[in-house]
């Protein structure tokens, strides 16, 4: 599991950090999970594990250079971007499968050329409906903390939507291959079984 920059309030220091809620989560699907430093150098021996899923965290702005975007951005850490880009493109050489989580949704997007749609409206401290093809999704109510977004024309080919809210913001999306999920939303602050359901299922490649 990828983790977030935080930075030290009263003095220079950044920090790899993950919200309790994470572990907690992925604990009670069965899960023993590995953080990995944005600072390391040894991605690949993370890999001589049993490695069941990469999950992608929440968390920072993604640099907007990677999608050819000039619009500036706070909170952004090339470190993590290069990180992530390796844990994705490792996961994708060993056939592990990949779970992306908001911030996570976002750069599995970008690392296959899609785009991203900055300072969208009533998406952040908000919850939503999803309408959705699939049975596990349609009607749910989800949560959301994100002012960036994409939409369905900057989905990369790659990907297909799974859900959408009413005002068409793309919320979650599958790879061709199926071992590629990305959710917009934080499955692990709402703790509904629905989310559990629908990552047991993708593990087991049955969406």
């Amino acid at each position: 599991m990828s983790m977030r920059v935080t930075e030290a309030q009263n003095y220079k220091e950044e920090r790899n950090s993950i919200a309790y809620e994470y572990i907690s989560f992925f604990e009670q699907l069965g899960y023993f999970i590995v953080l990995i430093p944005n600072n390391s150098k040894n991605i690949e021996q993370y890999f001589n594990l049993n490695v069941d899923l990469v999950v992608l965290s929440g968390g920072n702005n993604i640099n907007p250079k990677l999608y050819n975007n000039d619009d500036i951005l706070e909170d952004i850490y090339n470190l993590r971007d290069d990180i992530e880009r390796s844990l994705v493109n490792l996961a994708i050489q060993k056939d592990i499968k990949i779970l992306g989580i908001c911030r996570g949704f976002h750069f599995i997007n970008i690392f296959f050329n899609g785009s991203l749609t900055h300072n969208i409206k009533n998406h952040v401290n908000k919850k939503h409906i999803l309408n959705s093809n699939n049975s596990i999704l349609n009607t749910k109510e989800v949560n959301s903390f994100h002012n960036q977004a994409i939409l369905e024309s900057g989905l990369a080919s790659q990907l297909t939507k799974l859900a959408v809210t009413n005002d068409d913001i793309i919320e979650a999306f599958i790879s061709q291959n199926k071992n590629i999920l990305g959710v917009q939303w934080h499955p692990e602050r709402q703790e509904k079984q629905f989310d559990k359901k629908l990552i047991n299922q993708f593990l087991k490649g049955t969406i």
